[in-house]
């Protein structure tokens, strides 16, 4: 894997991202998230969640999250930044669905960690990559202690590692999934219908990948002048960490 000598295993407490709890009956939900986003949310399960993406009608990302279920509760654990985005898209459809959407205030771990280590209680994979897991882990009362200490970084770096290249606020509207490799890890092209599924969908089965995005680890700013930056680049250890739209 390119890049692997940067990941680092262990924990973090992640400040940046907010919980939305999608209240209603448990079936309801489900369809309602089904026909938007663009994960597979019958495969959830109290220990497998999924990262996801809600795009507009023309294909183009609004917002990537993660979807958990706990205690039969629909979980969204997304970046604080793009929380309203999320709420006032979803919440066009929800009076069909007799939902509603509401802030959880409870506090988010993420955990990088290898797949055959052991699973804490209440832990939620939310994507595997070769022998490589991430997850979450919700709840007032989770401590650090027991869990090797990482960096705030070092989690959204793992992330770009894994290409799983999220976007912020300021790239709203402006990609489809195919250009920042999210088809390979938040797309399901099984499950049927979701907003923006037709244009998608002609990318997969007859469209021919014009550009990617990829990690690229630099020195200086002026590194990356030719690409188009993804999100913003990340600092550890006086290397800077980028994803990078460029052509193929």
């Amino acid at each position: 894997m390119k890049n692997i000598d940067y990941f680092k295993f262990g924990a973090t407490k992640l400040e940046d991202v907010s919980v939305l709890h999608i209240e209603g009956e448990f079936e309801s939900v489900i369809e309602l998230l089904q026909g938007q986003v663009t994960s597979d949310c019958s495969m959830l399960s109290d220990s497998f969640g999924q990262v996801s993406a809600l795009c507009d009608e023309k294909g183009y990302i609004l917002c990537n999250f993660d979807i958990l279920i706990k205690n039969k509760s629909i979980l969204i654990v997304i970046l604080s930044e793009l929380e309203e985005v999320f709420i006032q898209e979803i919440s066009k459809f929800t009076p069909f669905y007799k939902v509603s959407i509401k802030p959880l205030n409870t506090q988010v771990i993420g955990i990088a960690k290898h797949k055959d280590e052991r699973v804490l209680p209440n832990e939620q994979k939310i994507l595997e990559v070769e022998d490589i897991n991430l997850c979450l882990l919700l709840g007032e009362k989770v401590t650090l202690n027991d869990m090797q200490p990482i960096k705030n970084n070092n989690w959204y770096i793992n992330r770009k590692i894994l290409q799983d290249h999220i976007i912020k606020k300021s790239d709203l509207g402006k990609y489809r999934p195919h250009e920042l490799m999210q088809d390979k890890l938040r797309i399901s092209f099984k499950k049927g219908c979701f907003r923006g599924q037709e244009i998608i969908s002609r990318m997969e089965y007859r469209g021919k990948r014009k550009k990617l995005t990829e990690l690229i680890v630099h020195d200086l700013p002026s590194d990356i002048e030719k690409y188009q930056l993804i999100g913003e680049s990340i600092k550890f250890e006086n290397k800077l960490f980028s994803s990078c739209l460029r052509k193929k």
